[in-house]
């Protein structure tokens, strides 16, 4: 028995002989499973000493019988009389497969290259798009590779992420300060101010985008004369000079009669003062270095009072027939400035659908408030 022992051939021996292209199948001693396994031969020859041998590599499965399923597999890889070996779960292989099948789709040089490549089925597949962007932006150079991207074929610029993230971070603050007393209170300690219309021209003025896009910026300037200081002087996107006025969201805005209230007639009156006492600085040089040299043609006014929030279709009908007696005067509410900062900052970015009440600013009608 010794004497056969000796000749007994080496598992690098057994795979070195077996026939490329042909599929071997073994039975488990106690008949429960097969191992089946192919040899291919590797591209080449590898000198071994002064023998030339080709290496050889054997995919093994083992498959069971009883449960008729692969429970492993086996890679090796034979050069002379050495056997390197890799041993995977089913599951781990399956994976590698899938992987491997990704590989060989890939154009490698693109991606040696650094060039992204995106294939087609995750385009369509918004989990799997989600996932691979997330991917992306976990490599620490993705979050670039993504803005070149985007700059590069013109669909965002560099920034433009991070402004939307400000934005929508300035709408949770809106949200938080107008509708929670405590929050108000918290914020208006955190920026140091003294009274409450000073927290909100503190936010107004930090985030200017949520005034409306009719203004593209506030003017440093905001005394009209000795006795009147409004809000916000600002530059319109056609170039003249704009005014924007606050009052609080606790303003009341309508009687039991759904009669516009005195206080809000007051700050109407307030707003058209306002007006003429613009225009009458149409040829102060000195007010004009003062706003930038801004023209001043028929400047017009926003109003930002109180609250729609528990509105009902008769309040909005009288909204609209009240914003439609003026003609250089626009009045809006807190919730309609929240709702349409809300919208622009959404996930489809709703800008065409708001609707327009003079000034590009939302029309209550349209709105659940």
């Amino acid at each position: 028995m010794g004497l056969f022992e000796s000749f007994k051939p080496s598992e690098a021996d057994i795979i070195t002989n077996k026939k490329t292209g042909v599929v071997y199948v073994a039975d488990f001693p106690q008949g429960s499973g097969k191992y089946i396994s192919v040899v291919e031969d590797s591209e080449g020859e590898i000198p071994d000493l002064d023998i030339k041998i080709s290496s050889r590599i054997q995919l093994r499965i083992t498959y069971l019988t009883n449960n008729e399923k692969i429970s492993g597999v086996e890679i090796s890889k034979v050069t002379g009389d050495k056997v390197e070996k890799i041993n995977f779960s089913t599951l781990d292989f399956e994976r590698i497969l899938q992987l491997l099948n990704l590989f060989s789709e890939l154009d490698l040089k693109a991606i040696t290259n650094k060039t992204l490549v995106l294939n087609e089925s995750i385009i369509g597949n918004p989990y799997e798009m989600n996932r691979f962007l997330q991917l992306v932006a976990s490599d620490p150079e993705g979050k670039q590779k993504m803005s070149e991207v985007a700059k590069n074929y013109g669909l965002i610029k560099i920034g433009d992420i991070d402004d939307i993230v400000q934005k929508k971070e300035a709408v949770n603050l809106f949200s938080r300060i107008l509708n929670d007393e405590n929050e108000f209170k918290a914020y208006k300690y955190e920026i140091k101010v003294g009274k409450d219309e000073e927290v909100w021209q503190k936010f107004f003025s930090n985030n200017s985008w949520i005034l409306g896009s009719d203004f593209v910026e506030i003017l440093d300037e905001r005394r009209l004369d000795v006795d009147d200081i409004t809000d916000y002087l600002l530059k319109s996107f056609d170039g003249f000079v704009d005014i924007v006025e606050l009052k609080l969201p606790s303003a009341s805005f309508w009687t039991t009669e759904i009669i516009p209230k005195c206080e809000l007639t007051k700050a109407t009156m307030q707003c058209n003062r306002y007006i003429l006492q613009t225009e009458r600085r149409i040829n102060d040089l000195e007010f004009s270095k003062k706003v930038k040299n801004t023209p001043i043609v028929k400047p017009r006014i926003t109003l930002i009072y109180g609250r729609s929030n528990n509105w009902i279709d008769v309040h909005r009908e009288a909204y609209r027939v009240l914003n439609s007696s003026y003609s250089n005067l626009n009045i809006i509410t807190y919730d309609h400035l929240l709702e349409r900062a809300k919208r622009l900052t959404g996930p489809s970015c709703i800008k065409e659908t708001v609707a327009d009440t003079g000034d590009n600013f939302i029309d209550a009608e349209n709105l659940p408030f």
